[in-house]
């Protein structure tokens, strides 16, 4: 229990921060967080060792981040090599998830009309702002705008149905 107190006190704030580069809502963060040292908590037998308990914490860390984006339905990969997991099972495996959450995308707008698409495409991938998808188009600029929300909304809505 002491050993833990003090693993605690040492790393409430460095993991608090590190949680906090990858989450922006409090509530989020403070769930992550307490999270990552329940995990810690039951798992208090691997933090023995003082040479690989640093890095157990903050490998925890970024597991728990990752279900916090994989609970909620979002897509989101640690983009610093250190962060690089080392089993090649657990690589495959979010590797395959974003693949896998990416076709069911590519699945959702191929169902959707032509011109959304189109907006969705031109204003997301191309960075062609609705003032100019409205006026090559010929319509308001409100009417891409919704276009392209009404995509979004449809994307967020069925992408959990699969």
């Amino acid at each position: 229990m002491e050993d833990f107190k003090k693993i605690y006190l040492d790393y409430k704030y460095q993991v608090y921060f590190f949680v906090k580069k990858f989450i922006s809502n409090i509530e989020d963060i403070d769930d992550v967080v307490q999270e990552i040292f329940i995990h810690l908590w039951k798992h208090s037998s691997s933090l023995k060792n003082p040479q690989t308990l640093e890095s157990i914490i903050f490998k925890t860390a970024q597991q728990e981040v990752s279900n916090f984006y994989r609970k909620n339905k979002m897509l989101f990969s640690f983009s610093d090599e250190s962060f690089i997991e080392d089993e090649a099972d657990s690589e495959k495996t979010d590797h395959e998830f974003k693949e896998e959450q990416l076709q069911k995308i590519q699945n959702l707008l191929e169902e959707l009309p032509e011109k959304s698409k189109t907006f969705f495409y031109k204003n997301k991938l191309e960075k062609i702002t609705y003032s100019q998808l409205a006026k090559e188009n010929n319509i308001s600029k409100t009417a891409v705008e919704k276009q392209v929300k009404k995509v979004i909304l449809y994307i967020k809505t069925n992408l959990h149905l699969f």
